[in-house]
């Protein structure tokens, strides 16, 4: 929060931060287990820019000299599995039964509940496999065997079905935590450190978790560094389609020169509401007794619910799905039966013939049901189904939804956790602290050695000078500096090199308020900008109805645009009717993919001038935004081959001379809920020349799940060979790539499978096999780092740290380059820096040069 008490930075930090640059050198990391894996060696840190002091979201963990942590493995046997049924067995017989993560979670904590020794301060677990203890255990020969029978949390005590199983806590030495904290000040060139790094950050991040994990009212998650704590004013807030919102935080130990660090950052999690079953169901789906193809069933899969009509006694299990054919159970059944058409031999009750789910419930337990003509639930498994009427059953609370959101619910999503930098870091020091027992008081944490200060670190970080851009002011290049990473090209400003629209029209889908004169301006405007065009084929555009089913919808997207193409349309300019995930990628697959047809889209009447409530500016009925059609300009102007700006060649650094091409990589994931088997999609960006505003892409598709580029060498060649067509035979003599969505543990990785595949496709093409010179910088936004601004000169207009923000000490690094830098302006929340991590670099650059190349955006 601005405004308040800032402390200065620890100077001892800054002081061996500087002793350790060695500019040129590598590091090895062999002695963390990572096998001969070298970084480069931070060749200085940068000095450009306006010096400043921030906030940041860590928090500095304190440790007792020669403190010790004793390491256990815990066997359970027989292992705790995931029931699986016979026809899934059949279906797969290689698939191995998964453990069971709750049922496990549940039996550990009753073998500590249990047992004396394990409990208490100074014990820690991750209710799986792992137990550090802050003393060393009395076992028997480095072993000890306990039983242990196994029963849920609702239940009173072990029953005559509860399963035995036999617990065997192992002795797997111990941590030293000093050994850590030796090796955070150690110079760059020390290659065995006769520990585990990551050994050391397992156990404290597993005991650091404590706190949260005794809390009944706290949710983990699913995972061992997100925690949620359940509402008690609420279901939480509403998302739509039966789920809720709910906020919790992130933490991981972190390290940095000369100290260990905790990481807090706000979470947001989907999660389903404490509700009836029923209710729930309706939520998602109104009428669920005849809708079959809403997704209820996967939506309601593997939820956990209660009830209790047996005896009043709760009984809590897991929903399997609906009624279904003979094809899943031994037999007939009608689809989504409800409790008047499930009916199945019951002699216990001595009925003749069958009987219904109604009938058995009012007769074996005098319930009467108020709706049984929805859907019942399966709550037992395929071979031997328990239907029960959802309004019998309610929802668990604490159950996280895992799978994609919808386009609606992600848009509430964005609306709940957009939050301002200030709310943010005062909810992570007044509740994310609390939550994780950060204190110098914290009993378990004494117990290990370890206090950790609940007072945020502050950085020393710069705010590089913003950079200049060049358009066209007739013939003579004109020169923009940004502002709050925006510039107005007002004034008789065009393109670079503006590009002519020839054989293109308008098609606007579902809703007919743009019309010839909106068509006009738009033509108007994007001239000004540089980009003449033809008259549009269909001057007032081509209007296509839709029906709101998505199969008619598709349909008439693909006639319409099959029609176009035969027509010799080249480009078109798509008006949505609204932000529809469905509608814009249907257009875009039978336009791009299937009749290569390029297209620009606006959703809704974006192209029209917004009121201003602040100024109560009201604009002509109809007026057209000169600012948007702006924008639509420069999407045009790229596709059509042109240059919209460049930089000054003052600025280029180890660009200038146009013997650099730059690379983009990244590799996108089938999201959560996809089908088993969808393959992810690996992308290649490079630019083509010097001017670098041309960045055309090679794409394939990819085993599912694999992050490394299989096809890289095919797929970097092209674009090779399309620099050497562009400029003249000749390849490029550097190569700089940006590598997205790798993680540290992914590293080594990269080098070892995906640089071999760059330096093959250069030795087929290069003469005389001598390649270009290369370096690669990991650019990683999945992170948890947030940065406030300490005061209010250094943040900008939504509070924020401004753009060309970098910091590169603090908590960077204890070894290796990397920096955080924010080279965009945040308009909304709290803004994430981008982490930049070069993992090889043989064109010599510096600190200032590598910022300073890419805050110019290339």
């Amino acid at each position: 929060p601005q405004n308040e008490p800032l402390q200065a930075p620890d100077p001892n930090v800054e002081d061996r931060e500087n002793a350790l640059i060695r500019p040129g050198e590598e590091i090895s990391l062999s002695g963390l287990s990572l096998d001969e894996f070298t970084l480069p060696a931070r060749p200085s840190y940068g000095t450009q820019g306006r010096k400043i002091v921030l906030r940041t979201n860590y928090f500095n963990m304190l440790t007792k000299p020669n403190a010790q942590i004793y390491r256990y493995k815990i066997e359970i046997t027989p292992p705790i599995l995931t029931k699986t049924s016979k026809d899934d067995k059949k279906d797969d017989k290689n698939k191995k039964a998964k453990i069971n993560r709750r049922k496990t979670r549940r039996f550990i904590q009753l073998v500590i509940q249990n047992n004396t020794p394990l409990q208490g301060p100074g014990i820690a677990t991750d209710f799986q496999q792992l137990l550090f203890c802050a003393k060393r255990l009395s076992l028997d020969n480095g072993k000890r065997t306990l039983q242990q029978r196994y029963y849920e949390p609702e239940e009173q005590g072990p029953g005559p079905k509860s399963t035995n199983h036999q617990v065997t806590i192992t002795d797997h030495g111990s941590i030293s935590i000093q050994q850590l904290v030796e090796y955070l000040s150690s110079p760059p060139g020390v290659t065995s450190v006769g520990f585990d790094k990551g050994d050391v950050i397992q156990a404290l991040n597993i005991i650091m978790t404590r706190t949260a994990s005794d809390d009944p009212t706290v949710y983990g998650g699913g995972t061992q560094n997100k925690f949620y704590r359940l509402p008690s004013d609420g279901p939480g807030f509403d998302l739509g389609s039966g789920l809720v919102a709910l906020k919790g935080f992130y933490t991981s130990v972190r390290t940095s020169t000369l100290r260990i660090l905790v990481n807090i950052n706000v979470a947001n999690g989907a999660f389903y509401p404490a509700m009836n079953l029923l209710g729930l169901m309706r939520l998602h789906t109104p009428n669920p007794a005849n809708d079959q193809t809403s997704g209820l069933e996967g939506f309601i899969s593997r939820l956990r619910v209660s009830h209790s009509y047996i005896k009043g006694q709760k009984k809590i299990k897991t929903v399997q799905g609906f009624a279904h054919p003979s094809l899943k159970f031994k037999q007939d059944f009608p689809p989504f039966g409800t409790a008047h058409t499930i009916k199945f031999p019951c002699p216990e009750l001595q009925a003749t013939g069958k009987i219904s789910v109604f009938q058995y419930f009012k007769r074996k337990w005098n319930v009467d049901l108020k709706k049984p003509d929805d859907p019942c639930v399966n709550l037992g498994n395929r071979e031997h189904p328990v239907f029960v009427p959802p309004e019998l059953c309610e929802v668990e609370p604490g159950q996280q939804y895992n799978k994609k959101l919808d386009g609606s619910q992600t848009a509430r999503m964005l609306q709940f956790a957009v939050r301002k930098p200030a709310e943010n870091a005062r909810r992570i020091i007044d509740q994310g602290a609390r939550m994780m027992g950060l204190s110098l008081t914290n009993p378990n944490l004494l117990e290990f050695g370890v206090k950790v200060a609940p007072q945020m670190i502050t950085v020393r970080a710069r705010i590089l000078p913003p950079v200049p851009i060049q358009y066209k002011n007739g013939k003579i290049p004109k020169t923009f500096t940004t502002s709050n990473g925006s510039w107005n090209m007002a004034g008789g400003t065009s393109f670079s090199d503006g590009r002519y629209l020839r054989n293109w029209t308008v098609v606007k889908f579902g809703r007919d308020e743009i019309g010839r004169p909106d068509i006009a301006k738009f033509r108007e405007y994007a001239r000004n900008c540089g980009v003449g065009s033809d008259e549009p084929a269909h001057p007032d555009g081509i209007l296509v109805a839709l029906q709101g089913n998505q199969d008619a919808d598709d349909k008439a997207i693909e006639t319409i645009l099959q029609t176009a193409a035969e027509k010799g349309m080249k480009v078109l300019l798509v008006f949505l009717p609204s932000v529809d995930a469905f509608i814009y990628s249907r257009v875009k697959f039978w336009a791009e993919v299937k009749f290569g047809i390029q297209t620009i889209c606006s959703a809704g009447l974006k192209i029209r001038v917004k009121p201003t409530p602040d100024n109560n500016y009201r604009p002509p009925p109809g007026a057209v935004s000169p600012d948007y059609c702006a924008n639509i300009a420069h999407k045009f102007n790229l596709k059509l081959g042109g240059l919209n700006q460049t930089l000054p060649s003052e600025k280029l650094g180890i660009l200038k001379g146009g013997k650099t091409m730059l690379v983009g990589m990244d590799v996108t994931h089938p999201s959560p809920g996809s089908l088993e088997g969808s393959p992810s999609i690996a992308g290649v960006v490079a630019s083509i020349d010097g001017q670098y505003g041309q960045w055309p892409a090679s794409m394939q598709a990819q085993e599912g799940r694999v992050e490394m580029i299989q096809a890289l060498e095919e797929m970097f060649g092209e674009r090779l060979d399309l620099w050497q067509r562009t400029n003249k035979g000749a390849f490029p003599e550097r190569i700089i790539i940006y590598r997205d969505g790798v993680s540290e543990s992914q590293y080594r990785k990269l080098l070892v499978e995906e640089l071999p595949q760059i330096r093959e496709a250069c030795k087929k093409r290069y003469p005389g096999g001598k390649g270009p010179k290369i370096s690669i910088i990991v650019c990683g936004k999945r992170h948890h780092t947030r940065f406030y601004p300490a005061e209010a000169q250094n943040a900008d207009r939504s509070t924020n740290t401004k753009n060309g923000t970098v910091v590169d000490r603090g908590i960077t690094m204890e070894k290796g380059w990397d920096f955080f830098l924010q080279a965009h302006t945040a308009l909304k929340g709290t803004a994430r820096p981008t982490h930049y991590i070069v993992i090889l670099d043989e064109n010599g650059m510096n600190a200032d040069g590598l910022e300073t190349l890419l805050i110019t955006g290339v």
